[in-house]
Protein backbone atom coordinates (compact mmCIF):
# COMPACT_ATOMS: atom_id res chain seq x y z
CA UNK A 1 0.00 0.00 0.00
CA UNK A 2 2.90 2.76 1.10
CA UNK A 3 4.46 1.91 -1.99
CA UNK A 4 1.46 2.38 -4.30
CA UNK A 5 1.21 5.60 -2.46
CA UNK A 6 5.11 6.72 -3.06
CA UNK A 7 4.47 5.26 -6.47
CA UNK A 8 1.59 7.56 -6.97
CA UNK A 9 3.54 10.78 -5.78
CA UNK A 10 6.37 9.90 -7.86
CA UNK A 11 4.02 10.35 -11.16
CA UNK A 12 5.26 12.62 -13.53
CA UNK A 13 2.26 15.24 -14.81
CA UNK A 14 2.14 13.46 -18.23
CA UNK A 15 1.53 10.40 -16.32
CA UNK A 16 -1.25 12.42 -14.16
CA UNK A 17 -3.40 13.92 -16.86
CA UNK A 18 -3.88 10.63 -18.46
CA UNK A 19 -4.88 9.14 -15.26
CA UNK A 20 -7.30 12.27 -14.98
CA UNK A 21 -8.83 11.75 -18.91
CA UNK A 22 -9.00 7.67 -17.83
CA UNK A 23 -11.49 8.78 -14.73
CA UNK A 24 -13.30 11.43 -16.81
CA UNK A 25 -13.82 9.57 -19.59
CA UNK A 26 -15.14 6.59 -17.38
CA UNK A 27 -17.69 8.48 -15.94
CA UNK A 28 -19.23 9.89 -19.51
CA UNK A 29 -19.36 5.83 -20.03
CA UNK A 30 -21.35 5.74 -16.81
CA UNK A 31 -23.44 8.14 -17.46
CA UNK A 32 -24.25 7.57 -21.37
CA UNK A 33 -25.19 4.12 -20.05
CA UNK A 34 -27.88 5.43 -17.92
CA UNK A 35 -29.42 8.24 -20.19
CA UNK A 36 -29.74 4.86 -23.35
CA UNK A 37 -31.00 2.93 -20.53
CA UNK A 38 -33.74 5.79 -19.92
CA UNK A 39 -34.39 6.59 -23.83
CA UNK A 40 -35.08 2.83 -24.00
CA UNK A 41 -37.35 2.13 -21.11
CA UNK A 42 -39.51 5.26 -22.35
CA UNK A 43 -39.76 4.37 -25.87
CA UNK A 44 -40.43 0.61 -25.11
CA UNK A 45 -42.60 1.76 -22.54
CA UNK A 46 -46.72 0.62 -23.44
CA UNK A 47 -49.69 2.86 -24.07
CA UNK A 48 -52.45 2.09 -21.64
CA UNK A 49 -55.44 0.53 -24.02
CA UNK A 50 -57.30 4.33 -21.87
CA UNK A 51 -54.43 6.09 -23.97
CA UNK A 52 -54.97 4.01 -26.93
CA UNK A 53 -58.94 5.38 -27.22
CA UNK A 54 -57.51 9.19 -27.05
CA UNK A 55 -54.98 8.19 -29.95
CA UNK A 56 -57.77 6.52 -32.55
CA UNK A 57 -60.11 9.29 -31.71
CA UNK A 58 -56.96 11.62 -32.52
CA UNK A 59 -56.84 10.22 -35.98
CA UNK A 60 -60.55 9.49 -36.58
CA UNK A 61 -60.47 13.48 -36.28
CA UNK A 62 -57.81 14.58 -38.58
CA UNK A 63 -59.44 11.69 -41.05
CA UNK A 64 -62.60 13.53 -41.22
CA UNK A 65 -61.05 17.02 -40.99
CA UNK A 66 -59.85 15.70 -44.69
CA UNK A 67 -63.34 13.94 -45.54
CA UNK A 68 -65.84 16.66 -43.95
CA UNK A 69 -68.37 14.61 -46.72
CA UNK A 70 -68.33 11.58 -44.52
CA UNK A 71 -69.32 13.12 -40.84
CA UNK A 72 -72.48 12.07 -40.03
CA UNK A 73 -75.13 14.22 -40.20
CA UNK A 74 -79.11 15.67 -38.28
CA UNK A 75 -80.43 12.95 -40.55
CA UNK A 76 -77.56 10.04 -39.77
CA UNK A 77 -76.82 10.92 -36.91
CA UNK A 78 -73.71 7.96 -36.57
CA UNK A 79 -71.04 6.64 -38.75
CA UNK A 80 -68.09 4.53 -37.25
CA UNK A 81 -64.71 4.39 -38.91
CA UNK A 82 -62.25 1.21 -37.91
CA UNK A 83 -58.74 1.63 -36.45
CA UNK A 84 -57.28 -0.45 -39.73
CA UNK A 85 -58.40 1.80 -41.95
CA UNK A 86 -57.03 4.26 -39.91
CA UNK A 87 -53.94 2.52 -40.47
CA UNK A 88 -54.39 2.03 -44.51
CA UNK A 89 -54.65 6.10 -44.54
CA UNK A 90 -51.62 6.51 -42.28
CA UNK A 91 -53.14 8.38 -39.68
CA UNK A 92 -52.01 5.92 -37.37
CA UNK A 93 -49.63 3.20 -36.49
CA UNK A 94 -50.70 -0.35 -35.86
CA UNK A 95 -52.29 -0.93 -32.67
CA UNK A 96 -50.11 -3.20 -31.35
CA UNK A 97 -47.16 -0.65 -32.15
CA UNK A 98 -48.54 1.52 -29.14
CA UNK A 99 -49.49 -1.08 -26.73
CA UNK A 100 -47.71 -4.45 -27.66
CA UNK A 101 -50.78 -6.24 -27.60
CA UNK A 102 -51.63 -8.19 -31.28
CA UNK A 103 -55.00 -9.21 -29.74
CA UNK A 104 -56.40 -5.71 -30.21
CA UNK A 105 -58.66 -4.22 -32.55
CA UNK A 106 -60.60 -0.79 -32.60
CA UNK A 107 -63.25 1.79 -34.34
CA UNK A 108 -64.38 4.95 -33.60
CA UNK A 109 -67.98 6.27 -33.20
CA UNK A 110 -68.74 9.77 -34.07
CA UNK A 111 -72.44 11.13 -33.47
CA UNK A 112 -73.74 14.01 -34.15
CA UNK A 113 -75.89 16.02 -31.19
CA UNK A 114 -77.10 19.47 -31.41
CA UNK A 115 -74.61 20.53 -34.05
CA UNK A 116 -71.20 18.95 -32.45
CA UNK A 117 -69.72 15.99 -33.16
CA UNK A 118 -68.62 13.75 -30.42
CA UNK A 119 -66.22 10.82 -31.01
CA UNK A 120 -65.62 7.70 -28.54
CA UNK A 121 -63.08 5.11 -29.46
CA UNK A 122 -63.79 1.54 -28.92
CA UNK A 123 -60.73 -0.78 -28.28
CA UNK A 124 -61.28 -4.82 -28.06
CA UNK A 125 -58.21 -7.34 -26.76
CA UNK A 126 -57.88 -10.15 -24.93
CA UNK A 127 -57.58 -8.25 -21.57
CA UNK A 128 -59.51 -5.23 -22.21
CA UNK A 129 -62.93 -3.88 -23.82
CA UNK A 130 -63.81 -0.27 -23.66
CA UNK A 131 -67.16 -0.51 -21.39
CA UNK A 132 -70.94 1.96 -21.26
CA UNK A 133 -72.42 2.67 -18.59
CA UNK A 134 -75.68 2.30 -20.04
CA UNK A 135 -74.40 -1.26 -21.25
CA UNK A 136 -73.07 -2.33 -17.59
CA UNK A 137 -76.70 -1.01 -15.99
CA UNK A 138 -78.71 -2.79 -18.16
CA UNK A 139 -76.17 -5.87 -17.54
CA UNK A 140 -76.70 -5.32 -14.20
CA UNK A 141 -80.31 -4.75 -13.37
CA UNK A 142 -82.96 -7.04 -15.10
CA UNK A 143 -86.34 -5.52 -15.75
CA UNK A 144 -88.76 -6.68 -13.28
CA UNK A 145 -92.77 -6.13 -13.57
CA UNK A 146 -93.10 -5.68 -9.91
CA UNK A 147 -91.44 -4.95 -6.57
CA UNK A 148 -87.98 -2.77 -6.75
CA UNK A 149 -85.95 -2.47 -9.53
CA UNK A 150 -85.74 -1.55 -13.22
CA UNK A 151 -88.97 -1.35 -15.20
CA UNK A 152 -89.19 -0.54 -19.02
CA UNK A 153 -92.16 1.73 -19.79
CA UNK A 154 -92.03 1.52 -23.92
CA UNK A 155 -88.22 1.67 -24.06
CA UNK A 156 -87.64 4.35 -21.39
CA UNK A 157 -85.75 1.82 -18.18
CA UNK A 158 -86.90 3.88 -15.00
CA UNK A 159 -85.65 2.64 -11.55
CA UNK A 160 -88.74 2.54 -9.24
CA UNK A 161 -88.82 1.34 -5.59
CA UNK A 162 -86.44 2.07 -2.08
CA UNK A 163 -84.01 -0.24 -2.59
CA UNK A 164 -82.25 -0.68 -5.99
CA UNK A 165 -78.28 -0.56 -7.13
CA UNK A 166 -79.03 2.91 -8.90
CA UNK A 167 -75.71 4.70 -6.91
CA UNK A 168 -72.92 6.43 -9.33
CA UNK A 169 -70.45 8.25 -7.71
CA UNK A 170 -68.51 11.10 -9.76
CA UNK A 171 -65.21 12.97 -8.41
CA UNK A 172 -66.60 11.46 -4.92
CA UNK A 173 -69.96 13.24 -5.16
CA UNK A 174 -72.82 10.43 -5.03
CA UNK A 175 -75.90 10.43 -7.01
CA UNK A 176 -79.18 8.32 -8.15
CA UNK A 177 -80.00 7.04 -11.93
CA UNK A 178 -83.37 8.03 -12.43
CA UNK A 179 -83.36 6.35 -15.96
CA UNK A 180 -82.64 5.73 -19.08
CA UNK A 181 -84.31 6.94 -22.38
CA UNK A 182 -84.86 5.42 -25.90
CA UNK A 183 -81.94 7.31 -27.01
CA UNK A 184 -80.02 5.91 -24.13
CA UNK A 185 -79.25 8.84 -22.53
CA UNK A 186 -78.99 8.35 -18.46
CA UNK A 187 -80.58 10.92 -15.84
CA UNK A 188 -79.09 11.49 -13.01
CA UNK A 189 -79.84 13.64 -9.32
CA UNK A 190 -78.04 14.18 -6.73
CA UNK A 191 -78.87 11.39 -3.58
CA UNK A 192 -78.14 13.70 -0.85
CA UNK A 193 -77.41 17.52 -0.73
CA UNK A 194 -75.69 20.05 1.76
CA UNK A 195 -78.74 22.09 2.95
CA UNK A 196 -75.61 25.18 3.78
CA UNK A 197 -74.55 25.14 0.08
CA UNK A 198 -75.35 28.41 -0.99
CA UNK A 199 -75.34 27.43 -4.49
CA UNK A 200 -77.73 24.56 -3.91
CA UNK A 201 -80.13 26.15 -1.71
CA UNK A 202 -82.48 28.57 -4.12
CA UNK A 203 -85.69 30.74 -4.98
CA UNK A 204 -87.58 29.32 -7.27
CA UNK A 205 -89.08 32.61 -8.10
CA UNK A 206 -89.67 36.13 -5.96
CA UNK A 207 -90.96 38.33 -8.81
CA UNK A 208 -94.00 40.38 -7.97
CA UNK A 209 -97.15 38.94 -8.45
CA UNK A 210 -100.07 40.56 -9.14
CA UNK A 211 -102.70 38.39 -8.31
CA UNK A 212 -101.49 38.14 -4.62
CA UNK A 213 -100.07 41.43 -4.75
CA UNK A 214 -96.91 40.52 -2.80
CA UNK A 215 -93.48 39.49 -4.46
CA UNK A 216 -94.02 35.63 -3.49
CA UNK A 217 -93.01 34.77 -7.38
CA UNK A 218 -94.60 33.50 -10.53
CA UNK A 219 -94.79 29.93 -11.10
CA UNK A 220 -93.43 29.46 -14.71
CA UNK A 221 -90.21 28.10 -15.15
CA UNK A 222 -89.26 29.59 -17.90
CA UNK A 223 -88.94 33.01 -16.58
CA UNK A 224 -87.95 31.76 -13.07
CA UNK A 225 -85.34 32.21 -10.84
CA UNK A 226 -84.88 28.98 -10.58
CA UNK A 227 -83.90 28.32 -14.36
CA UNK A 228 -81.28 31.59 -13.48
CA UNK A 229 -79.74 29.46 -10.66
CA UNK A 230 -79.64 26.07 -12.56
CA UNK A 231 -77.54 27.86 -15.23
CA UNK A 232 -74.78 29.10 -13.31
CA UNK A 233 -74.88 26.10 -10.72
CA UNK A 234 -73.37 24.17 -13.80
CA UNK A 235 -70.72 25.98 -14.39
CA UNK A 236 -69.91 24.77 -10.91
CA UNK A 237 -70.87 21.05 -11.32
CA UNK A 238 -67.34 19.22 -11.22
CA UNK A 239 -65.46 18.22 -14.67
CA UNK A 240 -65.70 14.62 -15.12
CA UNK A 241 -69.40 15.14 -14.98
CA UNK A 242 -69.61 18.40 -17.23
CA UNK A 243 -67.55 16.40 -19.67
CA UNK A 244 -70.16 13.88 -19.75
CA UNK A 245 -73.36 15.90 -19.70
CA UNK A 246 -75.71 16.16 -22.74
CA UNK A 247 -78.83 18.38 -23.45
CA UNK A 248 -82.33 17.26 -22.92
CA UNK A 249 -85.86 18.90 -22.94
CA UNK A 250 -86.92 19.75 -19.54
CA UNK A 251 -91.10 19.24 -19.07
CA UNK A 252 -92.30 22.41 -17.34
CA UNK A 253 -95.92 22.32 -17.43
CA UNK A 254 -97.53 22.59 -14.84
CA UNK A 255 -100.36 19.95 -13.10
CA UNK A 256 -103.42 20.55 -10.29
CA UNK A 257 -103.28 18.62 -7.05
CA UNK A 258 -105.87 16.07 -7.83
CA UNK A 259 -104.23 14.95 -11.41
CA UNK A 260 -104.08 11.13 -11.02
CA UNK A 261 -101.41 10.53 -12.97
CA UNK A 262 -97.65 9.42 -13.28
CA UNK A 263 -96.92 8.94 -16.76
CA UNK A 264 -95.32 12.30 -17.35
CA UNK A 265 -97.85 13.66 -19.94
CA UNK A 266 -98.98 16.41 -17.41
CA UNK A 267 -95.60 17.38 -17.12
CA UNK A 268 -94.28 16.97 -20.46
CA UNK A 269 -97.06 18.52 -22.49
CA UNK A 270 -95.08 21.94 -22.17
CA UNK A 271 -90.68 21.55 -23.14
CA UNK A 272 -88.01 23.63 -22.64
CA UNK A 273 -85.80 22.14 -25.58
CA UNK A 274 -82.04 21.53 -24.93
CA UNK A 275 -81.21 22.70 -21.68
CA UNK A 276 -77.78 21.08 -19.63
CA UNK A 277 -79.90 20.74 -16.48
CA UNK A 278 -83.01 21.21 -14.96
CA UNK A 279 -84.94 20.06 -11.39
CA UNK A 280 -86.89 16.85 -11.07
CA UNK A 281 -90.31 16.65 -12.02
CA UNK A 282 -93.42 15.70 -10.01
CA UNK A 283 -94.17 12.96 -11.69
CA UNK A 284 -90.69 11.18 -11.80
CA UNK A 285 -90.80 11.37 -7.91
CA UNK A 286 -94.63 9.93 -7.87
CA UNK A 287 -92.71 7.29 -10.39
CA UNK A 288 -90.20 6.22 -8.21
CA UNK A 289 -92.79 5.23 -5.65
CA UNK A 290 -94.10 1.67 -6.25
CA UNK A 291 -96.62 2.03 -3.67
CA UNK A 292 -99.86 1.15 -5.13
CA UNK A 293 -101.89 4.66 -3.99
CA UNK A 294 -98.87 7.20 -5.15
CA UNK A 295 -100.92 8.63 -8.09
CA UNK A 296 -100.82 12.19 -7.25
CA UNK A 297 -99.38 14.85 -5.33
CA UNK A 298 -102.02 14.69 -2.63
CA UNK A 299 -100.83 11.06 -1.81
CA UNK A 300 -98.36 10.44 1.32
CA UNK A 301 -97.83 6.97 0.29
CA UNK A 302 -95.69 8.30 -1.87
CA UNK A 303 -92.83 8.94 0.27
CA UNK A 304 -93.35 5.00 1.22
CA UNK A 305 -90.87 2.71 -0.91
CA UNK A 306 -89.03 5.26 -2.59
CA UNK A 307 -85.64 5.55 -3.27
CA UNK A 308 -85.83 9.39 -4.14
CA UNK A 309 -86.61 10.45 -0.84
CA UNK A 310 -84.20 12.30 0.94
CA UNK A 311 -84.51 12.20 4.70
CA UNK A 312 -84.31 16.21 6.52
CA UNK A 313 -84.15 17.56 3.30
CA UNK A 314 -86.65 19.51 1.59
CA UNK A 315 -86.22 20.29 -2.25
CA UNK A 316 -88.00 21.77 -4.99
CA UNK A 317 -89.30 20.31 -7.86
CA UNK A 318 -89.42 21.89 -11.55
CA UNK A 319 -93.39 21.49 -11.26
CA UNK A 320 -95.70 24.48 -10.82
CA UNK A 321 -99.83 24.03 -9.62
CA UNK A 322 -101.71 25.28 -12.39
CA UNK A 323 -104.81 26.35 -10.40
CA UNK A 324 -103.09 29.74 -9.51
CA UNK A 325 -99.71 31.45 -10.41
CA UNK A 326 -98.22 31.30 -8.00
CA UNK A 327 -97.54 27.69 -6.02
CA UNK A 328 -94.77 25.28 -6.95
CA UNK A 329 -94.62 21.95 -5.55
CA UNK A 330 -91.71 20.56 -3.35
CA UNK A 331 -90.57 17.45 -1.50
CA UNK A 332 -90.27 18.57 2.40
CA UNK A 333 -88.37 16.70 5.05
CA UNK A 334 -90.16 13.56 5.58
CA UNK A 335 -91.02 12.91 1.58
CA UNK A 336 -94.37 14.06 1.63
CA UNK A 337 -95.26 15.97 -1.35
CA UNK A 338 -96.12 19.66 -0.52
CA UNK A 339 -97.27 23.77 -2.39
CA UNK A 340 -95.47 26.35 -1.58
CA UNK A 341 -94.89 30.05 -3.15
CA UNK A 342 -91.99 30.52 -4.53
CA UNK A 343 -89.83 33.56 -2.53
CA UNK A 344 -88.70 30.55 0.11
CA UNK A 345 -85.53 29.17 0.15
CA UNK A 346 -85.05 24.94 -0.66
CA UNK A 347 -82.62 23.13 -2.28
CA UNK A 348 -82.36 22.67 -6.06
CA UNK A 349 -81.95 18.88 -6.89
CA UNK A 350 -81.03 19.51 -9.97
CA UNK A 351 -81.17 16.27 -12.66
CA UNK A 352 -78.49 16.05 -15.64
CA UNK A 353 -78.46 13.65 -18.60
CA UNK A 354 -74.66 11.82 -19.09
CA UNK A 355 -74.18 11.13 -22.66
CA UNK A 356 -74.95 7.47 -24.00
CA UNK A 357 -71.16 6.96 -25.00
CA UNK A 358 -70.60 7.60 -21.18
CA UNK A 359 -67.63 4.98 -20.08
CA UNK A 360 -68.10 2.68 -17.59
CA UNK A 361 -64.72 2.34 -15.04
CA UNK A 362 -65.81 0.03 -11.94
CA UNK A 363 -68.80 -0.58 -9.64
CA UNK A 364 -72.17 -2.82 -9.30
CA UNK A 365 -74.62 -0.04 -8.69
CA UNK A 366 -74.53 -0.63 -4.72
CA UNK A 367 -74.08 2.28 -2.30
CA UNK A 368 -70.96 0.34 -1.06
CA UNK A 369 -69.82 0.14 -5.19
CA UNK A 370 -71.41 3.10 -6.77
CA UNK A 371 -70.87 3.19 -10.47
CA UNK A 372 -67.76 5.35 -11.34
CA UNK A 373 -67.26 6.95 -14.77
CA UNK A 374 -63.97 7.54 -16.80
Amino acid sequence: MNNLIDALKNMDEQSKKKMKLFGIGFIAVIVLIIVISIIVSILGKKTSYESMEEIMEKAAYEYYQDNLGQLPTADVKETVISAQTLVEQEYMKEISKYTKDDSCSGNVVVTYRNGEYDYQGYLTCDNFVTSLLVDKVKKDNAVVTSGAGLYDESGTLRFRGEHVNNYLEIEKELFRIIKIDNENRIYITPDTMDDYDDDLKIYWDDRYNSDEDSSCGINDYLVSRANESLDKLYEKLNNTLKENIVNYDLCVSKRNELDVNNTGIIECSKKIENKKIGLLPLYEYIKGSIAPSCLSSNSKECKNYNYLVMQDLSWWTITADSSNSYYIYYVNTTGEIEKERGNNGKLARYVVALKPNTLFKTGNGTKEKPYEIR
